[in-house]
């Protein structure tokens, strides 16, 4: 598919092909050193075939229950410029977005609160881990926004008033070279008990 190429070196060696798609596997360790958000995106068009590849990739992630996930794919060009406008966050060119969305209802049925309030917010993180890895194989960025308000995208996306947005992923092509990794975002290891250090074996 022509809308699907991507410089190999970027992202892997190996070409291959699923449903018709080209991809480039990713080593998943070297996905995660080298996963990125990305604000400015090639102007072209992401095939819907891709898009329904991305939006597999969020469905292959952690859900506490079935039936509380739902995710609008949205590649309308107009209705993108309105979320430019409408959602303070969405400083980017991106062609498409997905939005990862979780019925309240259903998920206080089978979860309770804690579940609407605790579980479904990981989840929704899960996914997004997923779309940034499933991206690379595609020659796709991605940049995940939370900068809004619910009742701005329930707006934008026609959503009932319990399903909540949960968060909004641009996507979209990217150039092939190879970026060093974000850097910056420390984390600190504890050992058995919070204070103390996690020591590499032999440190």
């Amino acid at each position: 598919m022509s809308g699907t190429k991507s410089d190999p070196s970027a992202v892997g060696s190996t070409s291959t092909s699923v449903a018709g798609i080209e991809t480039h596997p990713v080593d998943v360790a070297e996905g995660m050193r080298r996963r990125r958000m990305h604000r400015e995106f090639e102007d072209r068009p992401v095939p819907r075939a891709v898009l329904e590849r991305m939006a597999w990739s969020a469905t292959r992630a952690q859900q506490a229950r079935s039936g509380v996930r739902h995710i609008v794919i949205v590649d309308d060009p107009d209705l993108m410029t309105v979320a430019r406008q409408v959602l303070p966050g969405f400083v980017n060119n991106a062609p498409a977005m997905l939005v990862h969305c979780t019925d309240t209802i259903r998920a206080e049925e089978v979860l309770g609160r804690r579940g609407v309030n605790a579980a479904t917010w990981i989840d929704a993180g899960a996914a997004c881990a997923h779309l940034a890895l499933m991206g690379q194989t595609l020659g796709l960025g991605v940049c995940t926004v939370t900068s809004w308000t619910d009742q701005a995208v329930q707006t934008l996306l026609g959503l009932p008033a319990h399903i909540r947005p949960d968060v909004t992923v641009a996507v979209g092509y990217v150039e092939s070279t190879r970026k060093p990794p974000a850097r910056g975002f420390k984390t600190r290891l504890h050992h058995n008990h919070f204070g103390t250090e996690f020591a590499r074996d032999g440190g």
